[in-house]
């Protein structure tokens, strides 16, 4: 007799799911398979940087390499939770970029393989079967995905996108999520910042009030920092610079900024007892963090701090990011005249569609051979909406305008 899967696995493979649609729609195969040539295609699906990594970062990695006895050492198992000295540079890195007053110290850092990783794991550490999982709507669709691993978690969610006026209004919704905290009691509150898919970033008073009402209930305030190097704004908010403590976590990566897509390594930022439990949910799972990439940061962090060329290096990419996001908004409000939000960092933003928004994309990338990601995987708020990433294109603005005049030659007709 054949043995199965588990239900619970067979279940989640077969349900469509918006991570595997957004995937699919960036592969070349997926384009032939829609008869379209890959050349031709210009796609806004890919939640991914396109800029060159530091070239620092990279002699780092040749000079490892190149050393006998240092790319052997590479080889070997590190620490669960990763090298020491990596956790010191990556505490270091943090207080070089966003203020030496940080209360931080390498027994908050926990490494791992990638963010996503870590996220899992973080929540199979913090919740129980019965549990609440608090997320904005809309909010990065890998999250619900992840909590189906654990029995029994209820996801509530709190809207922060008015679909009439088109306008992220969670500051403006502050004391409102502070209620909705102490009233739904989650166990875990997860946050992007900024934010994934709308590029907004929550002000500190809204991420205060929801601290404060965390503290008080015994809930975790998580924020996942996948783009906090792609910022634009010149006075950063002043969580960016909080240390761990009882109730807030920090989820890091080097993924965005230093174009890492591939080069998996991420980190948590928690108070020791998080740590601790990680420690022993990775030597399960993971076992150890790769050594070569972290070997490598810490020579790229301990020289780029020394020479203080990591700061000029992320204004630089920030910068060409800001200016894909200025021609996205430009081109849409030219060519298309749809709502469509400001980004104030990250890859995207999100555009009102006014249909379903996966018969607008169906359509679009039929008669255009552009590709934008229906919103219905990030919440009922984006149902007639799309997210677009610029990220691909932060070198070819080009292509951008390119694309909106497609739709619209197509919409016109």
């Amino acid at each position: 007799m054949k043995p199965t899967i588990s239900k619970k696995v067979s279940s989640f493979k077969n349900k469509k799911s918006p991570i595997r649609e957004i995937m699919d729609l960036a592969n070349p195969e997926f384009f032939k398979k829609a008869g379209l040539n890959p050349a031709d295609v210009i796609s806004f699906s890919g939640g991914w940087v396109n800029h060159e990594a530091p070239d620092d970062l990279r002699n780092a990695y040749a000079q490892i390499i190149h050393d006998t006895k240092r790319f052997h050492a590479s080889g070997a198992y590190p620490p669960t939770i990763g090298m020491p000295e990596c956790r010191k540079a990556i505490v270091d890195f943090e207080k070089y970029l966003y203020g030496e007053e940080i209360d931080l110290a390498p027994e908050n850092i926990a490494i791992g393989c990638n963010s996503s990783q870590m996220t899992a794991n973080l929540m199979n550490i913090i919740l129980d079967a019965g549990d609440k999982l608090m997320l904005l709507d809309p909010a990065y669709p890998n999250y619900p995905a992840q909590v189906l691993a654990i029995d029994n978690i209820e996801i509530v969610r709190f809207p922060v996108l008015d679909t009439t006026e088109w306008k992220f209004v969670a500051d403006e919704q502050k004391d409102e999520f502070a209620t909705f905290i102490r009233k739904e009691k989650p166990k875990m509150i997860l946050l992007c910042a900024p934010d994934n898919p709308t590029s907004q970033i929550p002000s500190t008073a809204f991420i205060k009030a929801a601290l404060d009402a965390a503290t008080e209930t015994g809930s975790f305030l998580v924020i996942d920092f996948a783009y906090k190097e792609l910022v634009w704004q010149d006075e950063l908010p002043e969580y960016f610079s909080w240390g761990a403590n009882d109730n807030f976590i920090s989820i890091r990566s080097n993924s965005k900024w230093c174009r890492g897509l591939g080069r998996r390594l991420g980190w948590i930022e928690a108070p020791a007892e998080i740590v601790a439990a990680f420690e022993a949910v990775q030597g399960s799972t993971i076992l150890c963090p790769d050594t070569l990439h972290q070997m490598a940061l810490v020579d790229y962090i301990n020289a780029g701090i020394a020479a203080n060329s990591i700061k000029p290096y992320i204004k630089e990419i920030s910068l060409l990011y800001q200016k894909a996001a200025e021609q996205t908004v430009a081109s849409i409000e030219k060519h298309l005249g749809m709502p469509c939000l400001v980004p104030q960092g990250g890859l995207y933003t999100v555009m009102n569609v006014n249909m379903d928004g996966t018969e607008f994309t169906r359509k679009v990338l039929e008669n255009t051979g552009v590709i934008v990601v229906p919103g219905w995987g990030f919440g009922d708020t984006m149902k007639n909406a799309v997210r677009l990433s610029y990220g691909p294109l932060v070198h070819d603005l080009v292509k951008i305008d390119e694309a909106m005049q497609r739709i619209s030659k197509y919409l016109r007709k």
